[in-house]
């Protein structure tokens, strides 16, 4: 190569990433760190300054794609270089526009990565040596994968779910999570989880808008599971909604503290929503079965699509919150016009759980909503690889 380079290796898969990191010991580099997607990435990227950056692309797309462009705006004189085994065209020019200077299928030999580096890193160079100037990277790029849970309407589910997969994605990754109600005055977090909070959403926006320099921390609930909370108001009087301007600035905040933000909002669309789905690296659209719900989902995915939202971060959940109908996920799918992400299925536990204010995936970790739960937190947050067609209950396809 002609120099030793220092590599930021990310990869969320530890076993994968060590045999990189033995692939990379032959070469004449030196691995200067190591990171999962998200937020560890780009902090370290930002504090290292390596001259590449080795990102393992894999599905959950939207979440790596998101990290791809994060590492750049933190450290922009460093190399993005991508290695995957998803080969289709598709993938490929996704990555190459998040920013790739080059892209290696695996498995892979030492030498062809050698010469892929070594060409990325000298192309990258004379264009930097052209366009980017000296100033430090800004420290504020630095921002958590934000997955938000939204429904077009009351009753799918919605709560539960953003609940229990917000602690199972703490518990699947052993990274810093919140979970955000941004439903100010009507949202049901604090009540599902069965916690009391002395400071709400509502009084930290309060703040924020008064100019204080506030503490994130002092308006955070810690959970018992790990997991921290900024829930609803439920005491006093219903005040103007918050704006959307300052429920994505508080997003992006927050997303610089940690490492995934879930965030449930209010069951009918409304600004405060789509401030959220900007922010969004992951959009989970969650309907149930019924008739009402399925019409709402498919007018909801056509206004979304006709206003160019990235179908990569857009996901359709279906909830099977009753046994009633034997309506099926295809006949689903062709009715709303759109692939199904997951599939919840009935569960008689759920609603128990919701009025002891237990959620399921602690209570009754075995419970077939908390196995799909659960599932889904692996995958989202890089721990799992993508479910197959018609696994038991619930089962993924990446839309073409």
């Amino acid at each position: 190569m002609g120099r030793n380079y220092q590599v930021l290796l990310v990869d969320p898969d530890v076993d994968h990433r060590a045999q990189l990191k033995q692939l990379l010991g032959s070469l004449a580099t030196g691995v200067v760190g190591e990171a999962s997607y998200g937020i560890e990435a780009s902090r370290l990227a930002a504090e290292l300054q390596p001259d590449v950056v080795l990102v393992h692309v894999e599905e959950p797309l939207a979440v790596a794609l998101r990290t791809l462009e994060v590492v750049q705006r933190a450290a922009p004189r460093a190399t993005p270089l991508v290695v995957s085994r998803l080969t289709d065209a598709d993938v490929v020019q996704r990555v190459m526009l998040a920013g790739a200077r080059g892209f290696v299928t695996l498995p892979t030999s030492a030498d062809l990565l050698d010469r892929t580096l070594r060409t990325a890193r000298d192309r990258h160079s004379e264009s930097l040596d052209r366009a980017l100037s000296s100033d430090p990277p800004d420290a504020a790029c630095v921002a958590g994968t934000i997955i938000t849970v939204f429904g077009p309407k009351g009753g799918v589910g919605k709560t539960t779910l953003a609940t229990n997969l917000a602690i199972a994605v703490a518990g699947s990754t052993g990274a810093r999570v919140a979970l955000v109600d941004v439903d100010a005055y009507f949202g049901d977090v604090a009540i599902t989880m069965g916690i009391e909070a002395e400071h709400t959403l509502p009084d930290l926006l309060d703040a924020l808008a008064a100019g204080q320099q506030v503490d994130l921390g002092t308006y955070l609930v810690r959970h018992p599971s790990g997991l921290y909370v900024l829930p609803a108001r439920h005491t006093g009087n219903v005040e103007a909604t918050p704006r959307a301007e300052a429920i994505a600035s508080l997003l992006r905040r927050l997303a610089g503290s940690f490492d995934f933000l879930i965030v449930d909002t209010p069951g009918t669309f409304g600004p405060q929503v789509a401030a959220a789905l900007d922010e969004s690296t992951t959009a989970l659209l969650v309907t149930s079965a019924d008739m009402a719900s399925v019409k709402d989902a498919r007018m909801s995915l056509t206004s979304l699509q006709r206003d160019g939202f990235d179908e990569d971060r857009l996901k359709l959940v279906v909830n099977h919150a009753t046994n009633a109908n034997s309506v099926t996920d295809a006949d689903l799918a062709r009715a709303v016009g759109y692939d199904i992400f997951w599939t919840f299925p009935h569960d008689k536990a759920v609603p128990n759980s919701t009025q002891r204010g237990e959620p399921l995936v602690l209570h009754q970790p075995r419970a077939r909503m908390a196995v799909e739960v659960q599932a889904l937190a692996a995958h989202l947050g890089g721990a799992a690889p993508a479910r197959d067609e018609g696994a038991a209950f619930g089962w993924f396809r990446r839309r073409k």
